[in-house]
């Protein structure tokens, strides 16, 4: 996806790794990333690395690998600022 939407290759690389469960509601991640940018005080142009965006959804089997740091998730997070963990209301991502 993001080949189709960055305009340059350096637009590309992620401010910000974004965690998540998936089991809160979409409108509710979304208010959390815009929480997010407001208090950061972020641009437009600062990019988001999300799974389902970033990753394609249809072989996600060959970005699984058993060394984490092969990862494109290890990747994206070390090259971000920082790492948003998303929690709905049982807090799933720690129970992983």
């Amino acid at each position: 996806y993001v080949e189709l939407v960055a305009e340059k290759q350096e637009d590309q690389a992620p401010t910000w790794f974004v965690s998540h469960a998936w089991a809160e509601p979409v409108r509710s991640f979304v208010r959390c990333v815009q929480e997010q940018s407001r208090l950061r005080h972020l641009e437009e142009k600062n990019a988001w690395w999300i799974c389902a965006y970033a990753n394609n959804q249809h072989e996600l089997g060959f970005d699984l690998t058993e060394d984490p740091r092969q990862t494109s998730f290890f990747r994206a997070m070390r090259i971000s600022v920082g790492v948003l963990l998303i929690l709905d209301a049982t807090a799933t991502p720690f129970r992983r």
